[in-house]
């Protein structure tokens, strides 16, 4: 596996661990350890849970900006399908999540206010 640098999310989850406040999840490389992949506008962090070993099947864990952790048993597409399809609801996201015309930007794309 390539060496995988940190995030700031990584490191916030690091913190979280230290101080008891993860709910039992764990940061990678523990085993079944969380690894972030992205996060929202509003604070929402989405991690994967390494667990089980094929990556594949690596279910969504999010922590909402209320501190609250819930997990999806689906992989990172299969959530954002459901999210923009309006089939899965992340609680504590905003109720007009997501807008009638939803975008997903890359970390390059500009929003021009």
């Amino acid at each position: 596996m390539p060496q995988r640098t940190e995030s700031r999310d990584d490191e916030i989850l690091q913190d979280l661990y230290e101080m008891g406040d993860t709910e039992n999840y764990v940061p990678y490389p523990q085993p079944g350890g969380l690894i972030s992949w992205a996060s929202s506008n509003s604070g929402d962090t989405f991690y994967w849970r390494t667990s089980p070993a094929d990556p594949d099947a690596w279910p969504v864990v999010v922590r909402t900006d209320n501190a609250d952790w819930v997990e999806f048993p689906v992989g990172a597409v299969e959530f954002l399908a459901g999210v923009y399809g309006r089939t899965i609801d992340v609680p504590g996201m905003p109720r007009n999540f997501p807008s009638d015309d939803p975008k997903v930007l890359g970390l390059n794309d500009r929003i021009d206010y």
